[in-house]
C-alpha cells in the first residue's frame, strides 16, 4: 500500500517555499524571527537560508542591535537575483514590464503598433527581447496577456478579431521562440482580474469579477479566491450574452456577440447615430465615444442618453455574471468603463431592478496597468516555484 506520508523532497519544497515567501514579504530578518513567522524550526530555517545564500538569492544584511542578549545575523532577499517579464498585448500597443522578485519594476516599455496585425505584435515582442537583453541571464519567465480565448491545452489563440491573423497562433510556442525564455500565455482580462486581486480593488475579496468595457468586452472571474477559466478557457466572454428581441440571428456564426456589438465603442456610436435625430445635441458624426462622454458631463442630451443606455447594458452584463455565481463585487474597467462618475450611479440603479441581491459595483483600481500587474503576480509565483524545484533537485542530487 502506498505511503500517505509526504516524501522528503515534498517536505523540503514546502519548507523552502515558506521561507522564500516570508523573505519576499518584508525587509531583513533574523533566523529566530523567520522561524517564528513560518512556524518552522530554527535548524530548518537555517538550512533554507543557507541554500538560498549559496544560490545567490539571500544575503546577510547586518546584525540585530539594541536588543537584549547576543546580536544575530539579519538576512534579506536579493530581489534582483531573478527577474520576470509581464507583457500586455493590445490592438494599438504592446506594453511590458521587467520586475524583480518582489514585483518592483526594473524596466518598463510601451511600443506602439503600426497596425493591429500579428506580424506587428511579434515584431514588438522581438523589440522587447532586444531591449531587455542586458537582463536576459536573470530573466526566468514571461507571462503574456493576450486578447482572445486561450486554449488551455495547446495555447492556441481563438476569438481575437481586433488583431488581424492573431487567431490560430500557437502563442506559447511562438512567443517562447521569440523571447528565448519560458512563456505562459493568459487571457488579458483574466490577468487584469488577477492584478486587481493581488494589488487592487479585489484584494481580500473571495468572489468578484473584473469587467472591461472598451474596444472589446470581457470579464475575468475570481471564485473562492481562484481564477475561473472554464472548461475551454472561455469563461467571462460576456460579449456573447444573448440580448435583443431575437438574439439568434445576431450571434450566429460571428466573431462578436450581440452584447459586445451593443456595448463596444462602435456599438455606442451606432446608438448615437440612431438617437441623434430625436435629441438636441452639440455632437456631430462621426460620434466618438470620448466626445460623447465629455458632452454628457456638460449635460448634452444625446451624450446623457448614450451614457444611460451604456449603463443599462453594463448592468445586464453584471446581472448575467452575478445571477449564476452570486458575486460579491464587480470592478469596472476599460476605456468606456473608466467613466465611472457618469456610469456607476446608473449601473447600480439598473442592477437593483434586475437582481434581488446585487453585487457591489466599483471602478477598477489599476487602470491600464492591470494586465501587466496581473502578469507579474503570476510570474512571481512561477519563478518562485522554479527556484524551489531547482534547489530541491540539487539537494536530492547531493544526497544521492
Amino acid at each position: 500500500m502506498a505511503s500517505t506520508y509526504p516524501s522528503s523532497s515534498a517536505i523540503r519544497e514546502h519548507n523552502l517555499s515558506a521561507v522564500l515567501e516570508m523573505l519576499g514579504d518584508g525587509g531583513p530578518i533574523s533566523r529566530a524571527e523567520a522561524a517564528a513567522r513560518t512556524g518552522l524550526s530554527k535548524p530548518t530555517v537555517a538550512s533554507a537560508l543557507r541554500a538560498f545564500e549559496q544560490a545567490g538569492l539571500v544575503r546577510e544584511f547586518g546584525r540585530t542591535t539594541g536588543r537584549r542578549g547576543p546580536s544575530a545575523s539579519l538576512y534579506e532577499l536579493v530581489t534582483d537575483a531573478a527577474l520576470t517579464l509581464g507583457v500586455d498585448i493590445g490592438a494599438r500597443y504592446v506594453r511590458a514590464v521587467l520586475a524583480d522578485l518582489q514585483g518592483q519594476p526594473v524596466q518598463e516599455l510601451t511600443l506602439r503598433l503600426a497596425r493591429p496585425h500579428a506580424q506587428d505584435v511579434l515584431a514588438a515582442i522581438d523589440e522587447i527581447r532586444a531591449r531587455i537583453a542586458p537582463h536576459a541571464a536573470r530573466t526566468e519567465v514571461a507571462v503574456v496577456g493576450s486578447p482572445g480565448v486561450i486554449d488551455p491545452l495547446t495555447g492556441r489563440i481563438g476569438s481575437a478579431p481586433n488583431i488581424a491573423e492573431w487567431e490560430g497562433v500557437l502563442a506559447t510556442t511562438v512567443l517562447e521562440r521569440t523571447l528565448g525564455i519560458p512563456v505562459r500565455v493568459e487571457n488579458d482580462v483574466n490577468l487584469a482580474a488577477l492584478g486587481e486581486q493581488a494589488y487592487g480593488g479585489g484584494l481580500g475579496v473571495e468572489s468578484f469579477a473584473y469587467l472591461t468595457v472598451g474596444s472589446g468586452l470581457g470579464a475575468g472571474i475570481i471564485l473562492n479566491g481562484r481564477l475561473h477559466r472554464g472548461a475551454r478557457g472561455a469563461a467571462g466572454e460576456v460579449g456573447f450574452l444573448p440580448v435583443g428581441a431575437d438574439p439568434f440571428p445576431a450571434t450566429r456564426a460571428t466573431h462578436s456577440g450581440a452584447m459586445e456589438r451593443q456595448l463596444s465603442s462602435h456599438g455606442l456610436a451606432r446608438m448615437a447615430q440612431r438617437l441623434a435625430p430625436t435629441l438636441t445635441t452639440s455632437l456631430h458624426p462621426p460620434f466618438e465615444v470620448d466626445q460623447m462622454f465629455e458632452a454628457a458631463r456638460h449635460g448634452d442630451p444625446l451624450g446623457r442618453a448614450v451614457v444611460a443606455e451604456a449603463a443599462r447594458a453594463i448592468a445586464v452584463c453584471v446581472a448575467g455574471l452575478s445571477a449564476v455565481v452570486d458575486l460579491e463585487l464587480v470592478l469596472i474597467g476599460g476605456g468606456i468603463g473608466d467613466n465611472d462618475e457618469l456610469l456607476l450611479p446608473d449601473v447600480r440603479a439598473a442592477i437593483t431592478e434586475l437582481l434581488p441581491l446585487p453585487p457591489r459595483v466599483e471602478r477598477a483600481v489599476l487602470g491600464e496597468k492591470a494586465v501587466r500587474t496581473g502578469a507579474i503576480a503570476v510570474a512571481r509565483t512561477e519563478v518562485r516555484r522554479a527556484i524551489i524545484r531547482r534547489l530541491v533537485e540539487s539537494q536530492g542530487a547531493v544526497e544521492a
